[in-house]
């Protein structure tokens, strides 16, 4: 778990230092010189990432979110509405990190 951790958390620093150099580059440009460069290629990059690994954290968590719940619901029937909605709340992680994306790459 520990190697997982320090992993999720190199990502999550690079992908804050990429948005930072993105939008310092992007002051900086002139309107002239705005296609082609590495500033584009980081903000592309970026917003992968945050997409990416709002889409993988949101699989790991409806994994364990429906095995559990199918558990749940084969034990006691009236508990499926719950578990229907506990397994829609990662969802908007997802499309958290598809906001956040599309602002990176508007920007």
């Amino acid at each position: 778990m520990k190697p997982f951790i320090t992993l999720l958390v190199t990502l999550l620093c690079f992908m804050f230092l990429s948005n930072a150099l993105c939008f310092a580059v992007a002051e900086t440009q002139t309107d002239t010189a705005k296609t082609g460069s590495i500033a584009d290629s980081i903000k592309y990059i970026a917003a992968a990432i945050s997409v990416g690994l709002c889409a993988i954290a949101t699989g790991i968590a409806q994994s364990r979110i429906g095995a559990a719940g199918m558990g749940s619901i084969v034990e006691k029937p009236e508990t499926t509405g719950t578990v229907i909605i506990m397994l829609a709340i990662p969802e908007t992680m997802v499309i958290l990190g598809f906001v956040v994306a599309a602002m990176i790459i508007i920007l």
